[in-house]
């Protein structure tokens, strides 16, 4: 009788646990979907945190300041920071645009698509085709200035959420702390991923983007192309784009000048756009992965792809570490469960640990701030 009194209990248990948690995953599917639009301000946030966080614990620690105080100063220099930013960009793009003229870029390539479908059984491109692509410039060329707008409302938030994460970051990493499904060495190792990729990438990304900005700048200044700003701006953002890159915006420059007649400057354009404007890019990416973080090509490349579409603009950061992340849980997962041998997991540490010995890079001494104040933390309890 004791024996089906105690398998009645443990089937009673275990029916509230699944009660329980499938009235946790609706509240919490209501909560996000009222919420999404805060993904973005909330990724930004955490990309920030992971940045501002060392020196947080350090005037909190080290200078002991108090918590809102330091967390209101770092919060306020990024207020600052991308306050300039957001007027820069404004100022370039609303500026230029009212004075740029997409017909010049497109004329006489109505020509050329008139010889192209004469001399093929079918029309190959629609004789309305530069139309419409010129009315989508346009309608593209706008919908930059309506993204501004909102990418400023993200910001607000973004600076508010920073600063209650940065307030209570000790007391909200003991709370994740204490929740995490990971422990020991698997925790270690989820935080120095998602800390690397998160920190090479928000220092990353605007300096590719100041570099490949001023290279195309200096370029377009060379070749006399009018509106220099707004196309070293273009260039600049679309080097972002994997594969492709810059040379969307470089290339269809150089093909206006060779439609406009000055063939040879735009075969020049064409060529500096390919072998120099690019390669800024792919040379400052070589530099920043070799000091901070060793991520695979491929990794980015699909994790952008992956990560805009479902994040926003932060999809470059968090597309890369979602993939990271699912490779590093597949890593934990043979670990966890013994799938793989001490020794090729020896071996394989070692090899990783040899690489970072070359190639020392800063979330390597994040996480050994973070274990030392988790330490300090732990023997204050």
């Amino acid at each position: 009788m004791s024996t089906t009194d105690e398998t009645i209990a443990k089937n009673n248990l275990f029916f509230r646990q699944m009660l329980f948690l499938a009235v946790l995953i609706l509240i919490g599917a209501v909560i996000i979907g009222k919420l999404s639009f805060l993904i973005g301000s909330l990724l930004g946030a955490l990309t920030l945190y992971v940045v501002f966080r060392p020196w947080q614990f350090a005037m909190v620690n080290k200078y002991h300041w108090k918590p809102w105080l330091a967390s209101l100063l770092f919060v306020s220099i990024a207020t600052i920071v991308l306050a300039g930013l957001i007027f820069g960009v404004f100022r370039v793009v609303a500026s230029e645009l009212i004075n740029l003229n997409f017909s010049n870029i497109l004329a006489g390539m109505d020509n050329i698509v008139a010889d192209i479908n004469k001399h093929l059984p079918f029309n190959l491109i629609p004789d309305n085709y530069l139309a419409e692509y010129s009315s989508y410039l346009g309608k593209a060329a706008g919908s930059i200035i309506n993204t501004t707008y909102s990418f400023v409302i993200n910001i607000f938030f973004m600076i508010i959420i920073l600063y209650f994460m940065l307030a209570k970051a000790q007391a909200m990493e003991r709370t994740i702390g204490r929740y995490s499904p990971f422990k020991g060495t698997s925790k270690d190792m989820v935080v120095k991923e998602v800390s690397s990729i998160i920190y090479s990438n928000a220092i990353g990304i605007p300096i590719i983007m100041l570099g490949q900005g001023l290279s195309a700048a200096l370029i377009y200044w060379l070749f006399g192309i009018q509106h220099v700003a707004f196309w070293a701006f273009l260039t600049a953002v679309a080097g972002l784009i994997p594969v492709v890159g810059s040379v969307i915006v470089s290339v269809p420059l150089g093909i206006s000048f060779i439609i406009n007649g000055a063939i040879w400057q735009g075969i020049l354009l064409m060529a500096c756009g390919i072998l120099i404007i690019a390669n800024v890019d792919n040379l400052l990416r070589i530099i920043l992965n070799r000091k901070m973080t060793d991520t695979h090509p491929l990794i980015v490349i699909f994790g952008v792809l992956m990560g805009i579409p479902l994040f926003g603009f932060w999809g470059i950061i968090f597309g890369p570490l979602l993939i990271s992340i699912f490779l590093l849980l597949i890593k934990i997962y043979y670990m966890e469960f013994r799938l793989i041998s001490p020794q090729e997991l020896a071996a394989e540490e070692s090899e990783a640990d040899a690489r970072n010995r070359r190639r020392p890079h800063l979330p390597s001494r994040l996480i050994r701030e973070n274990t030392k104040a988790r330490r300090k933390t732990e023997r204050n309890e």
